[in-house]
Formats: structure tokens, C-alpha cells, sequence
């Protein structure tokens, strides 16, 4: 059904593509790193807009990004499309977005490689994803 460019050196991103891959693999779609040399011309766009969100190409030459990918790829799945339809209604669509282009825009920090720390700070940095960790 297509391609799904995805951040290969994303944690998070990666960590998403070895759980649930498989599942749009059976649907279809192949799974390519956003970092292959070709990609970003193959694709006609800057590698700077393709860093800031995935992106899906349909097999028709159609491409989406971001939570649009999620949502081709949640249609491609009978028992993910209600969550696409929720995830389309007014309001909700928007969180979605929302939530997608800040996850997007974190995806480093949230998986504790974030660029933004340096070897010279002396406090650590408390993302959501180490807000249940004890001390």
C-alpha cells in the first residue's frame, strides 16, 4: 500500500516501528529510514521538511505526513479505524496534530538523547518519560 519514511535514529521512532511495523507490514507498507540518500528527492521535498515529520507515500504517488501517516496507516487496519474516525472529529483532530507536531519536534528529548543537553550542565533533564522514575 506504500512507504512510510520514519527517523532512523529517532529512539522513539524506532521503538514505535519494532512493535507495531509488523502489523502495517502485513497491510502493505515498507518501512525506510528518512536518512537514505534518497529519500528526501525521491520524495521532492528538503531534507530539512523531511526531518520535521514522517512522511507516507501510497503506492498512487499520494504523500501524507505526520498524523495523516497515522491515519492512512490506522485505515489499513480494521480494528484501528474507529480511532481514525475519532481521531478525524472536530477537536480531536486537532489535538492529534498538536500531539503529533510536539512529539514530533521532542522526539529526542523524550528518549533522553536530546541535543539540547550539554556536558556542562549540572541538572539533568526530567522529560515525561522519566517523570515516574524514582529518585
Amino acid at each position: 500500500m506504500g512507504w512510510v519514511f520514519y527517523d532512523g535514529i529517532c529512539p522513539v521512532c524506532t521503538s514505535i516501528i519494532s512493535r507495531l511495523g509488523g502489523l502495517f507490514e502485513r497491510q502493505g507498507f515498507a518501512f525506510v529510514p528518512l536518512q537514505e540518500t534518497w529519500v528526501a528527492p525521491a520524495l521532492g521535498v528538503s531534507p530539512e521538511e523531511l526531518r520535521r515529520e514522517m512522511k507516507l507515500r501510497r503506492r498512487d504517488g499520494r504523500i501524507v505526513g505526520g498524523m495523516d501517516a497515522w491515519r492512512e496507516l490506522g485505515r489499513s487496519v480494521w480494528w484501528l479505524r474507529p480511532f481514525v474516525v475519532l481521531a478525524g472529529w472536530p477537536g480531536f483532530r486537532q489535538l492529534a496534530d498538536a500531539t503529533y507536531r510536539w512529539v514530533a519536534a521532542n522526539r529526542y528529548c523524550l528518549s533522553g538523547v536530546c541535543p539540547m543537553r550539554t556536558k556542562v550542565s549540572p541538572t539533568p533533564h526530567h522529560g515525561p518519560a522519566n517523570i515516574l522514575e524514582l529518585p
